[in-house]
């Protein structure tokens, strides 16, 4: 079988260096790059090429968001085929990563096995999703074609509270942190957790990386 290159991108040390090691001893697996941060990567995958890369979604609050990422990496490298391994597995994260450019997406909850089959068809050129991922993903459309064929709510498929979907739809809207305490009448430090909770579900580590993401999925 042709060897299948792979590059690896998490910020934990131990995810890289226990995933790195699972899949060397994997047939035709060669792990060619390590990376802990995406300028390493970037760089690193100009020098050595990688058939698949294998990223994290949700990095740390001063890396590239993932959107942002996935779409850097397919213009600069749009014959690497990436595949998302993150613990943020929620039907929003996943169709939204795949809609920039992703060609399959694993939960870290998933067992070995499923991760190297992911692997395998992802570089072979086709899509991986779990079948239990792919019936949610169904799910969602049927019930949104049902409801007059509206875009689904993002925020209610990233599995948001209704108190982090009102903070969110306010700071869309221009309230700073403050106004929305105000408005609610919740304290600054309450809005501020609620904040930086739908921030993780949704996959952004920033402010311009919520607007940009606004602009792709048109929160409403």
């Amino acid at each position: 079988m042709k060897t299948i290159r792979i590059a690896l991108l998490d910020d934990h040390a131990v995810v890289r260096h226990g995933l790195a090691t699972t899949l060397a001893a994997e047939t035709n697996f060669d792990v060619v790059g390590i990376y802990a941060r995406s300028r390493d990567l970037i760089a690193g995958l100009a020098s050595a090429p990688a058939d698949l890369l294998l990223l994290d979604f949700s990095l740390s609050p001063d890396e590239l968001d993932g959107v942002s990422l996935i779409r850097a990496l397919r213009v600069k490298f749009p014959c690497c085929h990436i595949l998302v391994l993150s613990t943020h597995h929620d039907p929003a994260t996943v169709s939204l990563a795949m809609r920039v450019g992703a060609r399959g997406f694993v939960g870290k909850g998933e067992d070995m096995a499923q991760l190297v089959k992911a692997i395998r068809k992802v570089a072979a050129g086709a899509v991986y999703l779990s079948t239990d991922m792919t019936y949610r993903l169904a799910e969602t459309v049927t019930s949104d074609t049902g409801q007059g064929g509206d875009v689904p709510d993002a925020l209610v498929q990233a599995e948001l509270t209704s108190r982090e979907q009102e903070v969110i739809r306010c700071y869309l809207a221009g309230m700073t942190v403050s106004e929305i305490a105000e408005k609610f009448n919740r304290s600054i430090k309450t809005i501020s957790t609620q904040k930086t909770a739908a921030f993780r579900k949704l996959g952004v580590t920033s402010n311009n990386a919520l607007f940009k993401l606004n602009k792709i999925i048109g929160t409403p």
